[in-house]
């Protein structure tokens, strides 16, 4: 059974930044990335979202637009991601799980980001909408990426 989840990329046009974690537990521990997390039972992906990024760093978002989907495998996870240029609120990282910071849009840490992170942000940095499946080795180890069908799984742009 696939394994719903979603990614929230906030960007601070006027100061051109992005709103990035640090896992500090889990799988993704020491792993940079954006907010994001598994969706609860009755809970719409975009109402999910927005839960997760306040939750886990303090800022409410507003009018998130689904920018991207990708699927993991054999994890089964399929995450959809969003992108918010309106918020509010300040920062205040959810304690012991992750550290939250501004990140200058110029300077994307990808060296300090998954494989398939690397892969995919680009594209949607670059516009584009991603609908993308990776499949992973024993090892956490991306040995396989194929694009899926543009019109699967896309909302919105």
């Amino acid at each position: 059974m696939k394994k719903e989840a979603s990614l929230s990329i906030v960007e601070d046009i006027k100061n051109h930044k992005f709103l990035m974690i640090k896992h500090l537990r889990g799988v993704n521990k020491g792993f940079i990335n954006f907010s994001g997390g598994k969706k609860e039972e009755g809970e719409s992906i975009e109402d999910c979202v927005k839960r997760e990024t306040f939750e886990e760093t303090g800022i409410t978002i507003i009018n998130p637009k689904q920018v991207g989907y990708v699927e993991f495998y054999p994890m089964n996870y399929c995450v959809s991601i969003f992108k918010s240029t309106e918020f509010t609120g300040k920062i205040k990282a959810k304690k012991d799980e992750v550290e939250v910071f501004w990140q200058d849009a110029d300077k994307i840490p990808y060296d300090k980001m998954r494989e398939a992170d690397r892969d995919y942000l680009p594209e949607i940095f670059a516009g584009k909408y991603v609908n993308k499946k990776y499949t992973y080795d024993e090892n956490g180890m991306v040995i396989d990426t194929v694009n899926l069908p543009s019109a699967d799984n896309k909302k919105s742009r």
